[in-house]
């Protein structure tokens, strides 16, 4: 395998797309599509936020809920290799979100977390030079801009 390349993982979710009453529970499904996941992840996305780690499970043997999530109020279950649900209990506006599943084929040892980088910007093609300060000479002339 040449660097930067991966391997990439087809899981499927349902609902697509669940509306929900006050304080009724949902459940979302996932399945590994194309290989024997060890461990499936849970992800949590608010409006204008970015993807937050909730949970991940290895074979239901090993449930690591992180920060801010509890089984309590997102059991999961990852019955077999191929297949994982969380439940959202007690549903609230807060909750509301898109939710994500993502399966791997590796275990994660007690102390390990997925780790997740920001991407990084590409470099400039060109190169670019800090400004000077504005002396006198600046503030004494007027400038517009049309846009």
């Amino acid at each position: 395998m040449q660097p930067g390349l991966g391997l990439g993982a087809l899981v499927s979710q349902h609902p697509s797309k669940a509306i929900c009453m006050n304080g009724t529970s949902v459940k979302i499904e996932c399945r590994a599509m194309d290989f024997q996941a060890q461990t499936m992840f849970w992800y949590r996305q608010l409006p204008k936020q970015g993807l937050t780690l909730m949970v991940a499970s290895s074979d239901n043997s090993s449930i690591t809920y992180e920060q801010g999530f509890t089984r309590a109020k997102f059991p999961i279950n990852h019955l077999n290799r191929t297949f994982s649900t969380l439940t959202v209990m007690s549903v609230h506006p807060a909750d509301s979100g898109l939710y994500f599943c993502s399966a791997s084929d590796t275990v994660l040892g007690r102390s390990q977390r997925p780790k997740q980088d920001p991407l990084q910007q590409p470099p400039l093609s060109h190169p670019t030079k800090p400004l000077e300060p504005c002396g006198r000479r600046c503030r004494e002339r007027k400038t517009t801009a049309s846009l």
